[in-house]
Parts: structure tokens; sequence; C-alpha cells
């Protein structure tokens, strides 16, 4: 009887290894489908949240670096032609390197690694909401304050650190002495 049923197990190896070919096929689909999700939403909250503009300061940094440079060489007003070529230049260099184009990629990466994307979702719906915009608007004040704030109490225990790293400087050479 076993052999009666030879055959048919021969014919069944084929469409059973072609099942299992598509259940693969089909689920690696979903998971691409599912990761580029992730990523789009990722990309949306970065968007959001204007990550693109976080460079902004540093471009704003480096033009005024060029401004300072240019009036301390004394150079005429008729020569702001010459200090506006190289801060285009400079605004070249860093679009090259940190350019939204160039950084967006890694961020999505940076988000989608730490955010799931149910938890991606919620911060869109919380950085949608009102208290989310206001939040945003804000945000970069409140970071300001905040470190204006750390900076301030930190000078305060500036002497005692350095006090403290001249004692550690002073005690180490004791025992290195015999």
């Amino acid at each position: 009887m076993q052999g009666l049923y030879r055959p048919a197990e021969r014919l069944m190896k084929p469409f059973a290894t072609c099942f299992v070919a598509l259940g693969l096929t089909l689920c690696s689909a979903l998971a691409q489908a599912d990761v580029a999700q992730h990523a789009a939403d990722a990309e949306r909250f970065l968007k959001l949240a204007r990550a693109d503009r976080l460079t902004l300061p540093v471009y704003a940094q480096v033009q005024q670096m060029f401004a300072q440079r240019f009036a301390e060489a004394g150079a005429p007003a008729e020569q702001q032609a010459l200090l506006e070529r190289y801060q285009a230049q400079a605004n070249a260099e860093l679009d090259r390197v940190i350019g939204w184009e160039q950084l967006k990629g890694e961020l999505i990466a940076v988000y989608t690694d730490t955010f799931s994307e149910e938890e991606l979702r919620q911060l869109l719906a919380f950085y949608q909401s009102p208290v989310g915009q206001k939040v945003l608007q804000n945000m970069p004040q409140l970071t300001a304050e905040s470190a204006r704030l750390t900076q301030q109490r930190l000078e305060a225990a500036v002497p005692k650190v350095n006090q403290l790293l001249s004692e550690l400087g002073s005690e180490l050479d004791k025992r290195k002495k015999p």
C-alpha cells in the first residue's frame, strides 16, 4: 500500500516547496513594507520636528566667523563681495557635509532604531496636536534657556572642581616619589 502513495508524495513535494517559498516571499515583502512604512513615519516625524533646520545654527556660526575675520582684517566695505563669495563657498561645503539630504537617511535610521512604528505614530499624533506644536515652537528657546541656567550654575562649581583637580595632581605626584 505504501508504494501507491509515493508518486503522490513526489508530486506534492515540489508544490510544498513552492508554497513555502511563496510564503517566505510574501513574509519578506510584508517585512519590507513594514520597514518602508517605519522609515516613512520617521521621515514624517523629522519633517514635523523641523529636523531639516537642525544645522542652521552651524551655518550662522560659520557665516559669523567669516564676517568677524573680514572685520578683523579691516577690509573696506567695497570688498563685501569677496566676503560673500567666501561665505557662499563655506555654505556649499557645509551643504556637502551636513546638508539635510546628507543627514536625512542617517537620522531616519536613528529614529527607526530608537522608536517602534507604533511609537513613531504616537509621536506624530502628539506633535501634530496643539500642545505638540507649542512644544516644537518653544523647544529652541527652552533648550537655550536650560543650557544658560546650567552653564550659570556650573560656573559656581568650576573653582572647586579645579581645586580638586589640582589636589589630585599633587597627590598623584606624591605617590610617584619614593
